[in-house]
């Protein structure tokens, strides 16, 4: 069953219904609705700009989106209770699609903050109120966290915890924790260059993609309990997702045929699944996947 010839950002919002963006050949996009009882198809947004990111509050009370207009403008719109605010964020020009983009827009588990990343390395120096990494109070949409500058410099790669207020991302340090309603940040790996980082289910372990020395991803764990890093498989992998808090999926890499801008390897549009009980990995039914966010697995 498909939900549209592309449709990034998909995600379930409750056991049936799926949210997703339909992008249009002239860089319009629209936020969708569909239900899986009804099979209707529903627009919740239309926009003539981009929107490369989409995240639900976890009770479906409102969402939040990015959007950049085809003049490079950002801007985040988060709406609830039928009415939507638009927030001016730096310009984007000439952006590339390298593993050091990120993009992400993330609640917090009880839904009282929203992340938002819409970085890359080196585009950080305005102010960080309209900068590309910002935790906002889902209250008010008031400004609760940036990385402060000076200590905390080229913030990116994040992700919540998934049962506190706390968030993980990754500097010119390592790797930080912010916890909401502290005014530092703590250290959680130092020299800790990683990716696509995902909690499990238990917070007991990170799940992440970690670039070696030839340029080769490979999807790691980190023990929280233990603060050790495991490895998964020798085979070039990356984007872990926690599907459980016993399984990962990933994406399969491979050798670029030709110039790849985020290094050697390219997903190859398979998906792996990886138990960190038995530690071995079995292929998925997936043959044409190139990011996570075009698979979503519905839990409470």
């Amino acid at each position: 069953m498909s939900v549209g010839t592309a449709a990034p950002e998909a995600r379930f919002i409750t056991s049936d219904k799926i949210a997703y963006v339909d992008t249009g050949n002239q860089g319009s996009s629209r936020i969708m609705i569909f239900d899986l009882t009804t099979r209707a198809t529903s627009v919740v947004v239309s926009s003539a700009s981009y929107i490369p990111a989409l995240a639900y509050k976890h009770d479906g009370s409102g969402f939040a989106y990015l959007q950049h207009d085809p003049a490079g403008k950002a801007s985040l719109v988060v709406s609830s209770g039928g009415r939507a605010s638009t927030y001016r964020l730096n310009d984007i020009l000439g952006r590339g699609v390298g593993r050091d983009d990120e993009v992400r827009l993330e609640y917090a588990p009880d839904d009282k903050y929203l992340l938002m990343v819409d970085t890359f390395v080196g585009n950080q120096a305005k102010a960080p109120e309209t900068g590309q990494f910002l935790v906002l109070r889902a209250a008010d949409n008031t400004v609760a966290f940036v990385p402060p500058s000076g200590i905390s410099a080229n913030a990116t790669m994040a992700t919540w915890a998934r049962h506190s207020d706390r968030l993980y991302y990754r500097d010119a340090v390592g790797v930080r924790t912010w916890n909401a309603g502290v005014a530092s940040v703590g250290t959680l790996a130092t020299a800790l260059h990683w990716y696509d980082p995902a909690a499990s289910a238990d917070d007991r372990w990170l799940a992440f993609t970690d670039i070696d020395t030839q340029s080769v991803p490979r999807v790691r764990l980190y023990d929280l309990q233990s603060n050790q890093v495991a490895a998964t498989v020798i085979g070039p992998r990356s984007h872990p997702i926690f599907v459980s808090t016993d399984t990962v999926w990933y994406l399969e890499e491979q050798a670029c045929r030709s110039e790849c801008l985020g290094g050697p390897s390219q997903p190859s549009g398979k998906v792996r699944t990886y138990s960190l009980t038995s530690k071995s990995e079995t292929a998925l039914p997936f043959s044409d996947v190139h990011s996570l966010s075009q698979l979503s697995v519905f839990s409470r």
